[in-house]
This record gives structure tokens, sequence and C-alpha cells, in this order.
């Protein structure tokens, strides 16, 4: 699922998931369910819906009664099994415990079948509203609120083999579903049963239904020898705003196959179907869409394969869903704007990543949708820390088959993995020991801040002093590769890479073959980090270059003394743009008027003959 930034309507999803606010009720039973046939009768014209699941299970043990999910807003209509009426059931909480007439023996095929009524008003996951004027029915079910709208064993644990969804709804009408549309029946009274079928796994959360007037704007694609319909249902008053976004659909589905393997569902198809809400949610095969632009159309296209293929174990393990779509995000836009878009787009999510000193990928609040999808923690660093093993690997060609080999692992496709699966499947295919990787970046929080001293001596030669710290206190330091490109005075550069394992090393570079001037760190915008501090220095003036900087935070004035002549004082806010420069200077010791300034962070940058220092100081 794309996250929803909108403060109203995040503020409305949270408010209708509030009561359920866990990790959905995991059911003591013993079976798993393998089909479901769900009959809606749905009237956008109507608060009211409903409905019959009928589910087929496997059982692991011999039952005597049967629990499935349903939640508190749903009222059960009637339980059948084996054709007879069963009213020897109950409810507490969400879970819909039903008393068998006999025993169901261990390892048995068996179905039962539950009608229920509800109402969109007080369903978090099944909802009513208007576009220009017409009526919409749309669902939601992630994270577990699937049985807030159908009767279903709302987790995931189990995933069914098939699927068959009827929608009786009034004629005129289009309804939008997972898998192959079938047919479309006449069911009398103004209204028919639309109606499509799902032939591959999937979970309750990834079974979605939209209804209302749509028109339909279609093309295919060939995948692997195969043409793929690529469905999608749009409102017709704005269809002609997104018509060009999605003529780039089968070029994104083409990208994607070339770099995960052939898209999962092509026996049937893709598609959208228009929403009301901002973001979108990756229904299986029918992603429902608020808005069709490249970012939202490429992530949950990406959820085919990463959410959807292989899906997250528990909520726990979230960022294997969200993390890996929205770095396909950053792919496609490699491919199709060049390196300085790439470059742009992994500076903005390390902005915003640092922007806070803690937090970390794997999410230890699995009972929290508002934690389990954090943009800058769940989105923003899993898609940078993705990319971390990009960059570590240095090599695409092993990176993208690491990939396709943990999507095609029998243990996980069509199924769930969690993130000490991937790990072990990384390290399979890598050869590579991951170790300390997942306790830096994906258990531990925070990210690594840097202060870097780039001496020059005779002969071109520099030696380069890292000293790090984490961020927060559960990673003391990271281990990660870091890149510097030094630039020489007639055009030159030379980019080295550097691998840091300890809070302070220090490395030389002897074979650059011109005198280093300026310098840029992490260049590429690889590493999520904070620079405290940088210095370009001689080797005699650095090593007993000083400065003293105070008060900071500064209110008024700020005092700078150095053991070396000044030569220019510049202030720089976060932006990179310059609030105060001065130049020609020959002291040691001068003082700067800080009122103008505003509250915020700063850079100031103090330069010798031979020094160049930059601090960072806070304006209070």
């Amino acid at each position: 699922m794309k996250k929803i930034i909108f403060s109203c309507f995040f503020v409305f999803f949270q408010i209708l998931t509030a009561q359920y606010q866990n990790e959905g009720t995991l059911l003591d039973a013993s079976y798993q369910p393998v089909y479901y046939r769900l009959e809606m009768n749905l009237n956008p014209n109507q608060t009211n819906f409903s409905g019959k699941t009928t589910v087929h299970f496997n059982t692991s043990a011999d039952l005597t009664e049967f629990k499935i999910n349903a939640k508190p807003n749903l009222t059960i209509e009637s339980v059948v099994y084996h054709q007879n009426n069963l009213t020897n059931y109950s409810r507490s909480g969400e879970v819909l415990t039903i008393q068998l007439p006999g025993i169901i023996e261990s390892e048995k095929l068996d179905s039962i079948s539950i009608s229920f009524s509800g109402n969109s008003d007080s369903s978090a996951g099944l909802s009513r509203g208007y576009h220009d004027g017409i009526p919409v029915i749309e669902t939601l079910s992630e994270p577990w609120l699937a049985s807030s709208w159908w009767v279903c064993k709302d987790d995931l644990l189990n995933k069914v083999n098939k699927t068959d969804v009827y929608i009786q709804h009034p004629e005129g009408l289009k309804a939008a579903s997972n898998g192959s549309l079938k047919s479309v029946t006449p069911a009398g009274n103004n209204t028919v049963i639309t109606h499509w079928q799902h032939n591959y796994p999937i979970p309750a959360y990834l079974i979605g239904v939209a209804l209302t007037n749509y028109t339909e704007y279609n093309h295919t694609v060939e995948v692997g020898g195969q043409s793929v319909p690529i469905i999608n249902y749009l409102y017709p008053e704005t269809l002609s705003d997104w018509t060009s976004q999605l003529d780039q659909v089968p070029s994104h589905i083409l990208f994607l196959s070339e770099k995960f393997g052939d898209y999962p569902y092509k026996d049937e198809k893709y598609g959208h179907a228009q929403w009301n809400r901002n973001g979108g949610m990756e229904h299986s095969t029918m992603s429902f869409m608020g808005k069709f632009t490249f970012n939202l159309i490429v992530h949950e296209l990406a959820h085919q394969w990463f959410g959807n293929k292989v899906t997250c174990a528990t909520w726990h393990d979230i960022w294997l869903n969200e993390g890996f779509a929205d770095y396909s995000v950053g792919l496609k836009n490699e491919y199709d704007f060049g390196e300085q878009s790439f470059k742009n787009w992994k500076g903005s999510r390390i902005d915003f990543i640092t922007s806070q000193n803690w937090g970390s990928v794997y999410n230890p609040d699995a009972n929290n949708s508002g934690r389990i999808f954090d943009s800058r923690l769940t989105y923003n660093k899993g898609s940078m820390v993705v990319h971390l093993i990009r960059y570590i690997l240095n090599n695409d060609e092993l990176f993208f088959q690491s990939l396709r080999d943990y999507l095609e692992n029998p243990e996980f496709a069509w199924g769930y993995a969690d993130t000490e699966d991937f790990k072990a499947s990384l390290e399979a295919s890598t050869g590579l020991n991951w170790d300390d990787f997942f306790n830096d970046w994906i258990y531990g929080e925070g990210h690594p801040v840097f202060d870097i001293t780039i001496s020059k001596f005779p002969n071109n030669q520099v030696r380069v002093h890292f000293q790090q710290s984490g961020s927060h206190s559960s990673v003391s330091y990271f281990h990660t590769p870091f890149e510097i490109e030094f630039r020489g005075s007639g055009g030159q550069k030379s980019t080295r890479r550097f691998y840091l394992d300890s809070p302070e090393q220090d490395f030389w570079v002897d074979d650059l073959g011109f005198q280093v001037n300026s310098f840029d760190l992490n260049p590429g915008n690889d590493i999520i980090c904070k620079i405290n501090s940088w210095e370009l220095a001689t080797a005699e003036e650095s090593l007993t270059a000083e400065f003293e900087v105070y008060p900071n935070p500064v209110r008024e004035i700020l005092n700078i003394k150095s053991n070396q002549t000044l030569k220019e004082i510049r202030i720089f806010d976060l932006s990179g743009k310059e609030v105060y420069s001065k130049s020609d200077l020959n002291l040691q010791k001068t003082e700067i008027a800080t009122d103008g300034l505003e509250k915020g962070v700063y850079l100031l940058q103090l330069k010798t003959d031979k020094a160049l220092k930059t601090i960072r100081i806070l304006k209070n």
C-alpha cells in the first residue's frame, strides 16, 4: 500500500481503525482455508450491504467447532453446513465460533457457508463516497480489516489457492475485483451479477471490491510470450487526466519483469480501479488508486511481486512489502530519467529519514497501524536499505539475481517470508554474511553521524579520518561503505570507496595523481547518514588547527577564536543557502551578530590559509 500522507485521510483512516489496533485475532483453528466463494450484495446508493462466504478448508486435527473472523460490526444472518442450518454459534470480539454437528476428522476437506450483513457507516473496511455526484463503494482491508466487510480468516497465516467473487449490483455500474472477469449476468430487479475469479494464492487483505459507473481504458503487454490484459476502471470525468500515465504501464511491467522475473499474474491480468482515496492499494491483479502518477503506479505494480507473490509473514516485517515497492519507484526513476534524478530521489529520502534520530526498519509494534505504515521508516528507510544492499554488493547482476532467488524460493513464493527468511535467502545468493548489516540497518535504530577530516600530504597523498557515532543508542557505529569524490583544481575527479567498521578510522590514498582542493562526501546519496563536520587541510595545519566557537546554541552574538589566521567566514542554512559571508579577514578572533537569523540549525564554515572547518551551530 502506498502511504497516505495527506493529513485529512490519515486522520480518517486512524479513526476507522482505532477499534482494531492489533495484529488481528489469530485463531486457535486447526484448519487451513483453501478456497473462498464470496457473494456480495452491494448498492452504492445504500449504506447497507450483505453477503455470503463459503470457505473450503483442510483440517489439520479433529474439529468439533469452526472458528473464523467476523468483526463486531457484521451481523451473522445464518450458518449452513452440508445444507443444514446451524444455530449453535457465538461471538467473542471478532471471533465467530460455530459448534459443528459432529467431528470433522483430521486431514479432511470440508466447507461451510456463513451469511452476514453490515453497514458502510460502521465498517472500517468498506466505505461509500461520491465522485462527480455519483456514489461509489470501495474496500480497503490492510492490515486486518477484511473481516469488517466479509467473514474470513483474517490473518497472515494462510493463503487460499482460489477465489470466486460474485457482486450483485445495479445494472449500468461496473464492479472491480481480483483475477479474470468471467461473466456479467442479469439477476432481475435491474441488477446484474459480476463474477471475478482468481486462481493464485492470496491472503484475505489483498481481496478487494470497488463499484461505480466506471469507464474502461485498456492495454495489453507481452510478458514471457504471453499477452497480458491491462484493464483500467476509471471515473469518466477524470479519464482524460490520466491516459498519458496509463499508457506507460506496459513499459513499467516489462521493466519490473526484467528485474524481478515475469509479472506474477500473467495468466490473468493487471489493472487499476479508481477510488476516493489519495493513495493506492495493491489488491492482487487490480490496484485501487486515487491518482495515476508515475510514483504511485510503479509502487503498486511492484507490490505484485513484493507483498503479493511473497507476503510479509507478520506486520513486523512490513518493510519487505513497502521498502521494495518504494525502491522499485527509484529503480524506474533511474531507468527513465537518469542518474541525477535518481540521486535527487535518494537525497530526498535521506533528508526525511534523518530528520529524526530514532526508528528501525523492522517494525517493533505490529499492533499499531500508524507504525506499520510509517512513511519515514517502513517506506523511505525501507527502500534506502534495499538500495544499500545493492550498493554494498556493487554488482547489479548479483543484486537482481538475489531478488529473483528470493521471489522464486519455493519456501516463500506464493506464501510468506519474514525478515530472517529474506536474510537467509540473501546470504545463500551472495555467499556473504549479513549479520552486521541487519543488526545495524534493519533492527537497529537511527543512522551514522560523521565527522570527516581530509589531510593533504606531499606527492598528492591524502589521509582521510572518519569519526562516527550512531544517532540512536541502539547502534554505536554502523558497518557501511562510504564514498568520497576527490577533486582537483584542473577539473580532475576520482571517487574512492572506504569500508567502515569501527567508530574511528584512518585511510591513506596515494594514487590520485593530482592535488586535492575540494571533495564531495557521499556523492551519490547512497548512504543514510548525517555529516556533522568536514575539513580539508594540509598535514601540518590539520594537526594543529583549533577553532573555538561559543556560545552554541547562540542567541545574539557568536564568538569565534582560532590558533590560525582566519581568512573567511560563511554561514549556510540546511538547504545550502548562504546567509552570511565575510572574507579578506586577517584575524584570529571575531564575533558575529546572529540576531538577524531565524531559529534553526546552520553550518558555520571557517577558512584559514590551509584549513577548512565546518561546524554545526544552533540559533535559539
